[in-house]
Parts: C-alpha cells; structure tokens; sequence
C-alpha cells in the first residue's frame, strides 16, 4: 500500500465530534438524570460523576469538546451500572483506558496512564467514603497497568522497524490535526529529514516560465512544501507554471520555512544565466500505457505524461537522474486518479522514453497565456485560479488546462478535451498535486478535483486569453541546483511502520478496553466466592 491510500485509510477514520453546545446538552440531561437518580442512591452518586467530569475537564483543558465527549459516553454507562450498586466505585476504572488512548497524544506514554487512573480512582473512593478499598485500589492499579504494558508493547513495534517509538511518530501528526499544531510536525519532521541537493528545470518560453522542481508538494496544508507552489508565485509574480515532477513525499521539504528558502533560491537564480534554444517542433508519442506530449528543443525536452484509463499520480523519483544526464525532462501530470499502481516494467517504458534522443528540423515556437478564475467552488480545487497555456508549431497546436488540485477525476480530463478537441491536437489537464487543500475536510484526507460548469466556463475564458495573445517567441532553459532538505527514505521507513504498526493496533486495540470488565468479573466474582 502506498503513502497516499494508507494516510486516506487511517484518516478516514477520525472521528469529528459535535458541537460544543450539542456536547455541553448532552452531559447537562446526564447529569440532571443523575441527580435524579441520587435521591435513591444517595448524595455521593452525583458527587462522583460532578468529580469525574471536572478531573476529565482539568485532564483535557485543551480539548474541551473531547472531555465533553467522553463524560457523555460515560454517563450512559453510569446510569447503567447505578442498578447494580456494587460496581459503582469501579464504573469510573472501565473509561480509564479509553481515557487514556485519547489522553496520549497530549502527553507521554506514563502520565497518560497515571492521569487516567486517578481521574477514575479518586470519584471511585468518594462512592465508598474515601475509605481505604484494596480491592478497588489493585482494580485502578491493574488497569493502568495494563494501559501502559499496551503503550510500551506498540512502541516497541514501531522502535523494531523505524528506530522511534510509534506515538513518538505518530503524536506530532495527531497534535498537528487536532490544534493545528503544524509548528511541532515540522520540528519532528526537520529532526528526522537529511540533505539532498535538489535541481529545478526552468524553461522560458517568450514571457512564460515553466518550472520543474525535483520537489514533492506535500505533506499538507502548511506543513512542509505544501505551500511551496504559493510561495514561489508571490515571489516571481510573473506568469509561471510549476509542474509536478517525478518523485513521491520522499522530496518532501520538512518545513514551510525551509521551502520558502528554497523559493527565494529559484526566484534569485532566475536572474540570468539562460541559455539560448532551438525549438523543434511538438511530438505526441503512445508507449505501452502512457501517452507523452513532448515539446522538443535541441538541448533539451519536456515531455506531459498522460495514463489514460490507469491513472498517474507520482512517477517513480530515481526518473530525475536519467532526466539529469538527457536533458528529457518529464512532467507528471496527475490528472486521472490512480487506478493501478505503476510496476517494473511501466518504469522501463519511461526510462527508454527519457534515453530517446531526437533531431528534428528547426521550428517556429508560438505561445499564448491566459489567466482567470473559477466563479464558484467545485470540489477538490484548492485554488480557484486557471490557466491556459497554448503552444504551437507551425503544423501541431497543444491546449495545457493548468488547475490547482491534488490530481483530478477522469471526467474531469474527459470533459475538457471534448470542450476544446477541434481546436487542438492535444488538450492536457495538468494539476501540481496540490496537497494546500489536503485533509481540510475531517474524515476526508483529500477530493481530486471534479468537473462542473464553472470550472469548465473559466477552461473556456483562460483558452480564448490565450489564443488571443498567441505570438512567436524564444525559449531558454536553465537547470538550478539547490540545497536544501527532504524527508527522504525516512518516509517509506514511516509508511512500512504505520501498515505494520498500525494493522497490529487496529487488532489488539480493544484488549485493555475489555480488561477492566474482565478484571471486575473477577473482582465481582471473588466477592462472591468469599461470602460463599
């Protein structure tokens, strides 16, 4: 499984709670029902659920909604258990793990156990007097135990096969999710990220530059080169098109501060030093699944890489090395959601694509650009700008439809060729893979980007721009060379300890929930023996 299909596997199961209000309802009718109640049962029943609300209010001051949420659930079990009078004291113990669970990712592994336990232990002995119960005191003690042997267990798991303990890993991301925390994500992402010397394509065509980054545009959000894309138009300001290249979140840039570094580094390095092209025509060309749209010059090319009916989302990143000795760059376009994994041998076709050397005869090179906006939102657009690039040989004429999402639904591409299919020789939808808008919705890690009647009008006004501003211009291309830092492999290390880790959890995680009514059966149980 990849990064992408395991990240969307586990977030799509956060749970988003209600609202405060809805929350603050729910736990006031409990607690009206409990006062109730305690005209039977006495004054110490609603004494103890009022206690186990404000510890669990004190334990998750940062998360109120949480701790609302909890002492709700909780509720129902209290009433329940208030029919049986015996096991009062220890209903408070029967949360703890789950307590605790939520309680970690806010602290360690240890005082997320001990605040569970004395968040049950001392409303469990306010129901007995605050006398000394050794049976009740080994219960709570038990539990907690039993907490933290589970904690330590998938810690070692995650230790085995990425060198950090899993909730070490996994705390950082909750946080960010949870608060917004991203400042504390980057921090552990930068501890954990090495040095790489990246190499950024920039081709100028008249006005127009396009940019090829040897960077991946994630994690999400404003978390690492998310934003990267952003970032370097606010720079340049000019009319600029940043492509995806090969490569997955192992280029991954640990922090928006160090993206934004490598940002001002392209912008400055784009001052001088082009060198001049030959522009030899537009070639379309069909190797096994892939269709490529190569614009070739005499130094170099640069070729939009196209899946149709099988889905392109990150080509394989050793494909920069063989760009680097070619000069045959490749843009992914990610514009079909990916329908079956590349393989081997899909890699080989792209390798002896990158290795073809072609001399054509010179040609003339027309480009026209074109800008506008989306009038209304339509999912999976992280941004509602468009823009419409239109290149022309004399004899060939190509439409690339640039939108800002993370990939796009098949009939998003389908919609947009039929629009302009007796205009060009080739219509191309190119998304950057932009992850600014991932896991902005709860429960939906991200949507690619789907067809509607606004995208296409703008698809519309963007290409007329372009066609009426189209003209003969020159082109240069110049190769920027960066330092800077990556994730890099740490992330497949991440991804093989989150599949591993995290199917061994979603099996074992309801153990220490049932412990606690397996312990007091047995609690219950020996009461009734020894009074036998």
């Amino acid at each position: 499984m990849d990064s992408e299909k395991l990240t969307r596997s586990y977030y799509s199961k956060l749970i988003r709670l209600p609202s405060t209000q809805n929350l603050v309802l729910w736990v006031s009718g409990e607690s009206f029902l409990a006062i109730l109640r305690s005209f039977s049962d006495g004054l110490s029943y609603i004494l103890g659920f009022v206690i186990y609300a404000g510890l669990s209010l004190l334990a998750f001051r940062k998360r109120i909604r949480t701790s609302l949420f909890l002492t709700g659930l909780f509720g129902i079990l209290y009433l329940l258990l208030s029919f049986f009078p015996a096991t009062l004291p220890y209903s408070f113990g029967l949360f703890s793990p789950l307590v605790a669970y939520t309680l970690v990712i806010d602290y360690g592994e240890k005082a997320s156990t001990v605040i569970s336990v004395f968040t049950g232990l001392i409303p469990g002995y306010t129901l007995v007097g605050l006398s000394l119960d050794i049976p009740l005191l080994v219960f709570y003690l038990l539990v907690g135990a039993f907490s933290f042997v589970y904690f330590d267990f998938i810690n070692r798991q995650g230790t085995k096969i990425t060198g950090f303990p899993s909730l070490n890993i996994v705390r950082p991301f909750l946080k960010a999710f949870s608060y917004r925390r991203e400042d504390e994500l980057e921090a552990f992402l930068e501890r954990i990220s090495t040095g790489f010397q990246t190499s950024v394509l920039s081709l100028k065509l008249g006005e127009v530059v396009l940019l090829v980054p040897r960077i991946h545009y994630g994690m999400y959000g404003r978390v690492g080169s998310s934003g990267f894309i952003y970032q370097l138009e606010d720079l340049l300001k000019d009319k600029i098109l940043v492509f995806h290249g090969p490569g997955s979140h192992e280029l991954d840039i640990p922090s928006s501060r160090e993206s934004m570094k490598v940002a001002q580094a392209i912008a400055s390095g784009l001052n001088d030093g082009w060198t001049p092209l030959k522009f030899q025509g537009l070639r379309i060309f069909n190797e096994s699944q892939f269709v490529f749209t190569s614009l070739i010059f005499d130094k170099i090319s640069l070729s939009f890489a196209e899946r149709p009916g099988k889905g392109i989302d990150d080509l394989p990143g050793n494909l920069w090395d063989e760009s680097l000795i070619t000069g045959n760059f490749i843009v992914d376009c990610h514009n079909e959601s990916l329908k079956e994994e590349i393989g081997h041998k899909d890699e080989i076709v792209l390798k002896s694509f990158l290795s073809k050397k072609l001399i054509l005869d010179e040609k003339e090179l027309q480009v026209g650009y074109g800008e506008t906006r989306i009038g209304a939102n339509c999912e999976g657009v992280c941004d509602n700008r468009v823009k419409a690039l239109v290149i022309g040989d004399g004899a060939k004429r190509i439409l690339v439809l640039y939108v800002y999402a993370n990939n796009a639904d098949e009939e998003t591409s389908r919609k947009a060729r039929e629009l302009f299919k007796d205009k060009f020789d080739r219509v191309i939808l190119v998304t950057p893979d932009d992850h600014s808008c991932t896991a902005s919705v709860w429960g939906n890690l991200y949507s690619p980007a789907r067809p509607c009647n606004a995208m296409l009008e703008a698809f519309k006004e963007a290409t007329e721009m372009a066609l009426s501003n189209i003209k003969k211009v020159e082109a240069s291309y110049k190769i920027i060379t960066i330092k800077t830092k990556i994730i890099g492999k740490f992330v497949s290390v991440m991804v093989q300890g989150l599949e591993q880790v995290g199917n061994t959890a979603m099996k074992t995680f309801w153990i220490p929930i049932i412990f606690p009514y397996f312990l007091l059966f047995l609690i219950l149980l020996g009461h009734g023996l020894f009074k036998i």
